[in-house]
């Protein structure tokens, strides 16, 4: 299940949330049909992964960026010491990046777009 739209994004959140109120009234989720558990399991998940990439939490990065990071890397045959070096930055905080534990300032989001050719578009979404 994935999720194209912010329309589609909003009519399962709404579903989940209309599973999550049925299973409050049933006075656990566990009480929920197996059908309806598994549809809660799949909304769920794609919920997540769109959130991740389209409303990251403050203070993290878009899922979107960071797979676009990863995929520049690899296509330039770059180790990630090798691309933090480059675009200026500690390996640890280049691996903050990519796994959204640190977000961009306007340097370094400079920097990986000019260095390793991340899209602009993606860098600042």
């Amino acid at each position: 299940m994935i999720i194209k739209s912010e329309k589609e994004y909003q009519d399962y959140e709404a579903r989940a949330e209309a599973l999550m109120q049925r299973g409050t009234e049933l006075g656990d989720m566990e009480l929920l049909s197996d059908e309806d558990k598994a549809e809660f399991m799949q909304l769920s998940e794609a919920l997540d992964e769109y959130g991740s990439a389209y409303h990251p939490l403050p203070g993290q990065m878009s899922t979107l960026l960071t797979d676009a990071i990863i995929t520049q890397v690899k296509a330039k045959g770059l180790k990630q010491k090798d691309a933090a070096r480059m675009i200026g930055i500690s390996s640890t905080m280049f691996s903050d990046l990519i796994h959204g534990r640190r977000s961009l300032n306007f340097d370094v989001a400079r920097r990986i777009h000019k260095i390793l050719g991340v899209p602009a578009d993606v860098v600042l979404a």
